[in-house]
């Protein structure tokens, strides 16, 4: 396993952070060693494991992925081995940490796109909940784009690709501040979410942000932020079977150090028989006589026996760098036999589709624990 390295001047701050907020959880520790206060609440599988007199949650999620797509030989490895850990800290705030082993083992494919195992904190913050229409987050977290961005954890997808326009224009991880809340007016919710990045300074990694990275292939590309400022919003309507977003970003990556503007509109719809969901971005900047970048996709989840889902995707997506369209079509098959478990199988195909999101069957198996 590769565990990356960084310069101790762009750890500093967030590594102070997570040092404050161990000392904390040691404080306590002790204390609850003191009075034998370590009993877990009853467990449930997707839940996590709670200690209440610790206001302490451990919890995660693993997945083994099999990729069998063009010109690729086939490929079984665990994408993600997750470790979730939730400290209270005092009534109003708490600790939050990810820790993530990206590819650990690999089995098959080839030499060249053989990946090396990586150790990562894919989220670090402490979150504030003044009220609820008031929090304030400070730390790396999830890049408030979209709703699959938010909700990424393979268990609470449902398919094991991802559609390339939410992942491939920008970071999924930003490091600084985020103010969040839920406001209600006219009996509808409002939710909303603005941020402010400074991955130059404010980061603790290096991980290397690929924007193809979930599409199967491991081209060049990276997203990682350098400075980022934006926000979105999301209604709900209809006793929440609706759901429309909007999302607005300015970024600055760090590798290429070029500037670049985003907007992101997504919906949600829950019906009797079957839910529609979809994404679509529109990214302009670059350097000069870059194209835009743009793409979308629309999704269709429909339950054919008892936690048993059939799932058809459309998208099509215009590329940057390297410049060209690409129209994928996807077939899933969703299996939940019980609470945090979870089976995929699908088929992707589409025209020119086989550097950025290659064509061919792709399997999954997912525990949430």
């Amino acid at each position: 396993m590769k565990i990356p390295d960084m310069p101790p001047a762009r750890r500093a701050p967030l590594a102070a952070a997570l040092l404050a907020g161990c000392m904390l959880f040691a404080t306590t520790g002790v204390h609850a060693a003191g009075t034998d206060a370590w009993s877990a609440a009853p467990y449930s599988l997707g839940q996590g494991l709670y200690f209440p007199a610790q206001g302490l949650r451990l919890g995660g999620y693993a997945n083994l992925q099999y990729y069998d797509v063009a010109n690729e030989p086939p490929t079984l490895n665990t994408r993600d081995i997750s470790l979730f850990v939730t400290k209270d800290l005092g009534s109003r705030a708490q600790l939050f940490t990810e820790l993530d082993a990206g590819d650990a083992v690999q089995l098959g494919g080839s030499r060249a796109n053989r990946k090396h195992g990586e150790l990562d904190i894919e989220r670090l913050y402490v979150d504030y909940r003044a009220n609820p229409w008031l929090n304030l987050r400070l730390g790396k977290f999830l890049t408030p784009v979209g709703q699959w961005n938010q909700v990424h954890a393979d268990p609470l997808t449902w398919t094991v690709s991802r559609p390339l326009a939410t992942s491939s224009a920008f970071a999924r991880h930003a490091a600084g501040a985020m103010a969040f809340g839920t406001l209600t007016t006219h009996g509808h919710d409002l939710d909303y979410w603005l941020f402010a990045d400074d991955s130059r300074d404010f980061d603790v990694g290096p991980d290397q942000d690929r924007a193809y990275a979930a599409s199967g292939t491991d081209l060049p590309n990276r997203n990682n932020f350098r400075h980022a400022f934006g926000g979105r919003v999301l209604w709900h309507a209809r006793g929440d079977r609706f759901t429309l977003g909007m999302s607005m970003l300015g970024y600055r990556l760090d590798a290429p150090r070029q500037s670049y503007r985003l907007v992101g509109l997504d919906f949600g719809w829950t019906g009797r028989y079957f839910s529609l969901d979809g994404e679509g971005i529109y990214r302009e900047g670059g350097s000069a006589g870059q194209p835009a970048e743009t793409g979308g996709f629309v999704e269709a989840e429909v339950p054919l026996v008892q936690r048993l889902y059939l799932v058809g995707r459309l998208e099509r997506y215009r590329t940057s760098a390297p410049a060209q369209t690409v129209t994928l079509r996807t077939l899933a098959l969703n299996f939940r036999p019980v609470p945090g478990l979870v089976f995929k199988l699908e088929h992707r195909d589409g025209n020119r589709s086989t550097e950025l999101a290659p064509a061919g069957w792709l399997a999954s198996f997912a525990v949430l624990f």
